[in-house]
């Protein structure tokens, strides 16, 4: 681990709690590799805090930006000078930077994280029909980055469902007044019909949880993607595999992250090293039950791994 010293760059994660955040080791190990005098964070702070200590923070010339944990992505919308299109449209933010100018600008990689990952598996998206469980940030940013591009480079059909009376049809108005893919909310979680489901809710955390949708009424072909990272494989990812389905757990949407954090924070040099290989991330984040997927991972339509 590298010293720390008068000329060292913080990275901060505020969030409320941090106990489980794993950026903290992702970021400080390629750090490490390549060098650079940083290191991030982890830091707790009240939602009845955050506006003041936000805006404090950057006062201290060395903090040089921060990814932002839950509950603060909507939060620190309303707090920058200015944020990306997809950050905007989702309503909350998961990075933040200071410019050259003293301005704090915004910006969201939820929805590259969930790109980067499915393609890594060789999941089919594009032109197809999507169900998104939860409304919540994350799920609206996903939404997003699937809806980018239409039916072309986005998918064809996203349908949103959240058990929250007209959340759903909100975030799905949102992006469907965006983009061309057809956005809409549905009365209810039935899977029957789509290419692919994504579970952005927190249902899965507990191993007493009901599944969020009957895997038993998914298409044969369809996929399955659930954004947790604790408690994986999640009861709903282990019954989608029992069925013969392909289906993965949340790690490689943040992994698939790390390369746009970087460039955001204006250090090429470790965005290209995550870009080259980043298998030394997945080994500080999967789980024992998924080590042998780190290298091997499942790709659609296989049955396991090659």
């Amino acid at each position: 681990m590298a010293d720390i010293h008068g000329n060292t760059d913080l990275y901060l994660i505020p969030g409320d709690p941090v106990t489980n955040v794993r950026l903290p080791r992702m970021f400080n190990a390629v750090f490490d590799r390549c060098g650079i005098a940083a290191r991030m964070l982890p830091v707790q702070v009240r939602a009845r805090d955050f506006a003041v200590w936000l805006k404090a923070s950057f006062l201290a010339r060395n903090v040089k930006g921060m990814v932002i944990a839950p509950p603060h992505k909507p939060l620190a919308v309303d707090l920058l000078d200015g944020c990306g299109l997809f950050a905007r449209i989702a309503g909350s933010v998961n990075v933040v930077r200071r410019t050259h100018t003293g301005d704090l600008e915004g910006d969201l990689f939820d929805g590259e994280g969930i790109v980067g990952a499915l393609d890594r598996f060789g999941i089919p998206f594009r032109g197809r029909r999507v169900l998104i469980l939860g409304a919540g940030v994350s799920a609206a940013a996903i939404g997003v980055s699937l809806a980018e591009g239409g039916g072309d480079d986005g998918a064809g059909h996203i349908a949103f469902y959240d058990p929250a009376p007209g959340k759903s049809a909100g975030v799905a108005a949102r992006i469907d007044d965006a983009f061309d893919a057809r956005v809409v909310a549905v009365p209810n979680a039935d899977p029957a019909g789509y290419d692919l489901v994504i579970n952005g809710t927190s249902v899965g955390l507990s191993e007493g949880d009901p599944l969020p949708c009957d895997v038993a009424r998914m298409e044969p072909h369809a996929a399955l993607f659930d954004i947790l990272l604790r408690n994986q494989p999640t009861p709903l990812v282990r019954a989608a595999r029992a069925r013969g389905l392909h289906a993965q757990p949340g790690f490689e949407m943040l992994v698939q992250q790390m390369a746009h954090y970087f460039d955001y924070f204006a250090l090429p040099q470790a965005g290209a090293l995550v870009r080259q290989d980043a298998d030394f991330l997945r080994e500080l984040i999967y789980p024992p039950a998924l080590a042998g997927e780190i290298r091997n991972p499942w790709r659609y339509p296989d049955a396991g791994p090659r």
